[in-house]
């Protein structure tokens, strides 16, 4: 449903080729959200408004989830905050952390509060941002990007007065 109304909002209807998913989470140790999956199946690699980009699997590296999660696991402590996200840890199979999915301009970081032990579709949307400090947004992924690029009343998050015509750039 929220997939389907991002693309009804950013007019977009080029169909894309599927993901295989199952390297990606046996890598991670864990499922994905089924919302974002969908997402990154319909939009591919790209940005949206010029604002946000959603990390998928990127044989360039530049939008690619595993690859940037490693970056951030690399030098992240094993246990307790970790100095660059606190209060927060970054996942790791077997631990409750953040695992990120987009980021936006404005060094705006968009995360789940990953766990293998929970429902994927339960994982809050944990996000910081210029100017905004650590926000925990219960909502999925799809919901999410939708009020982000459609709703101006979503404080701190939308985009939605300054790009009141949401739209999909790819970048293949």
């Amino acid at each position: 449903m929220w997939i389907e109304r991002i693309a009804e909002a950013t007019r977009w209807e080029q169909a894309r080729p599927k993901i295989s998913w199952n390297s990606v989470e046996e890598e991670l140790g864990t499922a994905l959200p089924e919302d974002y999956k969908e997402l990154a199946d319909r939009f591919g690699k790209g940005e949206f408004s010029e604002f946000l980009r959603i990390l998928t699997v990127d044989a360039t590296r530049q939008f690619d989830l595993v690859g940037i999660w490693k970056t951030f696991l690399d030098g992240s402590p094993e246990s307790g905050p970790d100095p660059a996200f606190k209060p927060y840890r970054m996942y790791r199979p077997g631990q409750r952390g953040l695992l990120p999915w987009a980021f936006g301009e404005m060094r705006c970081s968009y995360f789940w509060l990953a766990s293998a032990e929970e429902d994927p579709a339960n994982w809050p949307v944990v996000t910081q941002g210029d100017p905004y400090p650590w926000h925990e947004v219960s909502m999925s992924t799809g919901e999410f990007v939708h009020r982000v690029l459609t709703d101006p009343e979503f404080e701190p998050f939308s985009i939605a007065r300054l790009m009141p015509e949401p739209d999909f750039y790819p970048m293949d």
